[in-house]
């Protein structure tokens, strides 16, 4: 590298500029206990690019910015985070996460190929989590839903959660919807409850779950807090 060339390098290092070719980064991480960026601890203040791994240990937790958009990784989950031509996209493979965000094409979340979004440009917050290798529990806390898998998409609303089954067997289907024999859904019907031959499948469930998430969420978002 000549002079000049090695000169403009060191101007653009010093100045934050990235270097021509050089991948931009995604977000970086506002606060960390117990969590991991790729293979190193993480700690605040660090930067996260495309194809960056992010993992909690049990009662750990994780909260970035990734652009327009928050992300919240309470303890034990596993997400990797891609770059979109318009945002981002979580890949969460494992445990929960919360998201927030204004724009809908700003973050998206891919859960056991499984696709969720806001339906909308409003303020949206929701929790994630990886239940098993075909299910999954969404819940919107604020602003809808938008879940895609394969050809088939269902609105979530403001409010709501679901257990999502994915690609059901008639044995996860109740004999009173099947058709196989007496018997109910616990709770509220399925959506499409007749219609056992879909590949998506929500059943209305409880948002117990997600209030010690939200709380720590809320309490890291206020503007009193430090």
């Amino acid at each position: 590298m000549g002079h000049r060339s090695l000169a403009i390098a060191l101007a653009c290092l010093l100045v934050g500029i990235p270097l021509p070719g050089a991948t931009a980064p995604l977000g970086i991480v506002t606060q960390s206990s117990k969590g991991h960026l790729s293979t190193s601890d993480a700690s605040a203040g660090a930067t996260i690019y495309d194809g960056d791994r992010l993992l909690t240990d049990a009662g750990g937790v994780l909260r970035l910015r990734i652009g327009a958009s928050w992300l919240y990784l309470p303890g034990q989950s596993d997400v990797t985070l891609h770059g979109a031509t318009t945002g981002a996209l979580a890949d969460l493979s494992g445990g929960s996460l919360v998201f927030s965000s204004a724009l809908a094409s700003a973050m998206e979340i891919r859960a056991r190929e499984a696709r969720i979004r806001a339906a909308g440009n409003v303020p949206t917050v929701a929790q994630i989590t990886v239940v098993g290798p075909k299910e999954l529990r969404v819940t919107a806390r604020r602003g809808a839903l938008e879940l895609t898998y394969r050809d088939e998409t269902e609105r979530i609303p403001e409010g709501a959660s679901y257990r999502v089954l994915l690609d059901p067997s008639p044995d996860d289907i109740p004999p009173a919807i099947n058709g196989r024999g007496p018997g109910s859904w616990p709770g509220t019907p399925p959506k499409h409850a007749g219609k056992v031959d879909r590949k998506l499948l929500l059943v209305a469930a409880a948002a117990g779950a997600w209030v010690t998430a939200w709380a720590i969420h809320e309490k890291v978002e206020s503007p009193d807090e430090p």
